[in-house]
């Protein structure tokens, strides 16, 4: 009995409790950078005085391809599910659309218009589920936009920078901490443009406009430098 009261007194040689930390809340606030690739397709519209090749107007469908980068910043309110951030995208473009391609005696004739890269910059807005974030987006675009034809040998192009707006809706996935997958559409308009100086048609002029549908996939690696630290869990 003596022996076994001395041993109920011994120190307990049994280890600490294992202890498994929460995983760190999950938060959507950072900055971001990332790529994107998708299609573009819309309807170019062209007004003119003359009528040599298209008559007084003239709408054509258009499509390509669209691929660039984007970079912006979102913030998620503490202990809510509200999301708020700025973007700004620049891509290339293979968009194009043709008015006119027939062989008009004695040549063939090209007529058409296309978007050689475009950018926006806009805002967003969302409502988070956990890593899942619907959102809506909306603001300035701006874009190269080209008008060429050509006449047997002789060809002619004119180009500019043109502004307009943008807006469309989309959700994003957070496959890591770090690491989100999102899918995008925007509807941009790149306005109406007026050229004067036809050089087929003496002093002719020329109302182009630009607007098309982009439907893209992208992925994001987002920073956590300013993201809100984990909540501190005492060990027992």
């Amino acid at each position: 009995m003596a022996g076994a009261a001395f041993a109920a007194d011994l120190p307990s040689t049994k280890g600490e409790p294992l202890y498994a930390p929460p995983p760190p809340v999950f938060s959507w606030t950072g900055f971001y950078i990332g790529a994107n690739a998708g299609i573009s397709a819309g309807n170019f519209s062209v007004a003119s005085p003359f009528d040599v090749f298209i008559g007084d107007q003239s709408q054509t469908n258009s499509g390509g391809f669209s691929g660039g980068g984007q970079i912006g910043y979102n913030y998620q309110f503490d202990n809510s599910n509200f999301v708020i951030g700025v973007e700004a995208d620049f891509q290339g473009s293979t968009l194009k659309g043709t008015y006119f391609d027939e062989e008009v005696d004695p040549y063939q004739v090209d007529f058409g218009t296309k978007v050689n890269w475009w950018g926006t910059a806009r805002g967003r807005i969302g409502y988070a589920f956990g890593n899942i974030l619907p959102y809506a987006t909306g603001g300035f675009a701006y874009g190269r936009v080209s008008d060429f034809i050509t006449e047997g040998p002789e060809s002619f192009s004119w180009s500019g920078t043109r502004t307009g707006w943008t807006a469309g809706a989309g959700v994003e996935y957070a496959i890591t901490h770090n690491l989100t997958a999102k899918i995008e559409y925007l509807y941009t308009d790149l306005g109406t443009w007026n050229y004067s100086g036809f050089p087929f048609d003496g002093d002719g002029s020329i109302n182009t406009k630009v607007a098309f549908h982009t439907v893209r996939a992208g992925l994001n690696w987002k920073f956590d430098f300013l993201a809100p630290p984990a909540p501190v869990v005492a060990k027992y």
